[in-house]
């Protein structure tokens, strides 16, 4: 799926819009935030299911990466 497909900018998008201001009106904004990664997750495996695992060990990586940066001060230092 690209962006100036007719199936992002007819199907895609108007669902994944109207799915999260769905959810945000009813005060489910973690849902609506979790359909948005979902919703992306889906349409950048939507080419090619291959790139799922490794869109997802990368998620995975910088978020424990971004955990030890927290976690250990990784304030004002310069390398």
């Amino acid at each position: 799926m690209l962006f100036s497909s007719f199936i992002f900018i007819f199907a895609f998008l108007p669902l994944m819009f109207v799915v999260f201001h769905i959810l945000k009106y009813f005060s489910f904004y973690k849902s609506a935030k979790i359909s948005l990664v979902l919703g992306s997750l889906f349409f950048y495996s939507f080419w090619k299911l291959s790139y799922l695992p490794i869109l997802l060990s990368s998620i995975i990586i910088n978020y424990f990466l971004a955990l030890m940066i927290t976690r250990y001060g990784g304030g004002n230092r310069i390398f």
